[in-house]
């Protein structure tokens, strides 16, 4: 029987005697000692999957009331490190429908053995829920904090970032600040 077209990103056709024949994709990403094929077995996370702002179709994975706005790769990866403590590891890798947002993060979620790292956390659906959950509470988003001080950008910051020599253009507004 042949794969159907929806199911043609894990197989591969190979033309045998004018007809295509499909096999699985190899999906290997190192050789051990042993010589026997490893298997990646982290799962990702793209901010797609958890934010509100998409829909199914542009990779939303999540209730939308569940999901939260705008997520980034770092909120996600400070999230899994410092308040869910699962091993993370952030990409430069872009979700397919949405590849204006870069990043992607890779995250153990079970032993060698299948069995979870974390009990709360037995499939990926149940780990994106919880990120979706911690991702307003980062602290680059609460106001007050260090973090999110960081973020706001004074309009004295945005004269003298482009004036490098006194006289160009908004060098005198910023010196005029600057005495204030």
């Amino acid at each position: 029987a042949r794969a159907t077209t929806s199911s043609v990103s894990r197989f591969v056709a190979r033309q045998v005697s004018g007809d295509f024949a499909w096999r699985a994709m190899p999906t290997i990403t190192e050789v051990s000692g042993d010589g026997t094929y490893q298997h990646d077995r982290r799962v990702c996370i793209y901010p797609s999957y958890i934010n509100a702002g998409c829909s199914v179709q542009q990779g939303r994975r999540i209730p939308k009331n569940l999901a939260c706005e705008h997520p980034n790769v770092m909120e996600i990866k400070d999230v899994l490190e410092k308040s869910l403590k699962l091993p993370c590891e952030t990409e430069n890798k872009s979700y397919p429908r949405d590849v204006w947002q870069p990043g992607r993060v890779r995250v153990t979620l079970r032993k060698e053995d299948g069995t979870p790292l974390a009990k709360e956390f037995p499939t990926k659906r149940a780990l994106m829920i919880e990120i979706a959950r911690l991702v307003p509470k980062h602290p680059g988003r609460v106001p007050g904090t260090p973090e999110y001080k960081k973020r706001l950008v004074e309009p004295i910051d945005v004269l003298t970032q482009f004036t490098s020599q006194p006289g160009q253009a908004g060098a005198v507004v910023a010196a005029g600040a600057a005495g204030r």
